[in-house]
Parts: C-alpha cells; sequence; structure tokens
C-alpha cells in the first residue's frame, strides 16, 4: 500500500521493471514527468548540460507512457523494449552532421503521423535539438499540433534563439 506522499505505481512497475533506476539525480525531473504520465501533453522539453541525464529520463518517460494503459508482463515488455530503446513506439532522432537538417525534419514529420505500431501512443525524442538551425520552422507545426497519442521529447542542452518559438509549445522541464 502506498502512502499519500508516495505516488502510485505505474503498470510496469507494479510487474517490477523500475522505470527510473538509470535516472541518477534528477529527483525533481523524475516527479514532474511521473506526474504527467497519466495525462500528458504533446511534448515535453528538457533542458541541460551534456551528460545531466536527459536522454536515460526520456526513454523512462517514453517507457512509462508506452507501458501505461497496458497490465501485467505485456506492460513489462513494453517498458523494458522502451527502456533500451527499441520499441517500435518509440522514435529517437539523432542528429545527422553539424546540426538536425531539413530531411530530418521531414523524417521526424512523417514519423509524428505514422500510426501507432502497438495500437497506443508514440514518443518521439528529438536529441540535441539547441543545434536545430533551418529545420526549426519545419518542425514547429508538427511539434506544437502533433498527431492524437503522439508525443514529444525535445532534448537540449540550452534554450538557443531557433529553440524560443518551439519550447513555448513544450512543457519545460530544467535537468541540472
Amino acid at each position: 500500500m502506498t502512502s499519500s506522499t508516495e505516488p502510485a505505481l505505474l503498470s510496469a512497475e507494479a510487474e517490477g521493471v523500475d522505470l527510473w533506476a538509470d535516472v541518477v539525480g534528477q529527483d525533481a525531473a523524475v516527479a514532474e514527468l511521473r506526474a504527467a504520465v497519466d495525462a500528458p501533453v504533446h511534448a515535453y522539453l528538457l533542458v541541460g548540460p551534456r551528460g545531466s541525464g536527459k536522454r536515460t529520463l526520456a526513454a523512462a518517460f517514453a517507457a512509462a507512457l508506452l507501458s501505461r494503459d497496458r497490465v501485467g508482463p505485456d506492460a513489462a515488455r513494453h517498458a523494458r523494449l522502451a527502456l533500451a530503446e527499441a520499441h517500435p513506439d518509440l522514435t529517437v532522432f539523432e542528429r545527422k552532421g553539424a546540426s538536425i537538417s531539413a530531411e530530418q525534419a521531414d523524417e521526424v514529420i512523417a514519423a509524428a503521423w505514422r500510426a501507432s505500431v502497438e495500437g497506443g501512443p508514440k514518443v518521439l525524442v528529438l536529441d540535441e535539438f539547441h543545434l536545430v538551425t533551418t529545420a526549426g520552422p519545419k518542425l514547429l507545426k508538427s511539434i506544437e499540433e502533433p498527431p492524437a497519442g503522439t508525443v514529444f521529447v525535445v532534448l537540449a542542452e540550452q534554450l538557443t534563439a531557433d529553440l524560443v518559438t518551439i519550447a513555448s509549445r513544450c512543457v519545460r522541464i530544467d535537468v541540472p
């Protein structure tokens, strides 16, 4: 039985999967994302320096979201796949070259509109988004109004001028 100060177990946690085990020193960020699992918004921006654990935090959040409506061993399977970044409804986009290109932006937009493979939500993680330049405006519409069930998790080391408009469409979580 959980006390009123402890959050309720998420479905995968009830199956023994410690979703947040690899997230170190980010208790406030974990608490914010954990609270968001039941009613997630369309986009989150995790801002913090390299090595702060943003990517690990994003994988844990994706695992929580992708296992949320599952029960029993199925919840555990979805969570483990997401934690390993191997879930079919989790796509992690890493830049190719110096910044995220317009071609990569097209890939992100296409992935956002693809149907879910497993019949649940989809999570798109955009890594090193502080390096976005010309592709930012192209992605704005998809990030601010994605198809139902699509959640963006944008990772950035800092809030750059090119990222300000997109950031205003996201729930910002600082990851010190």
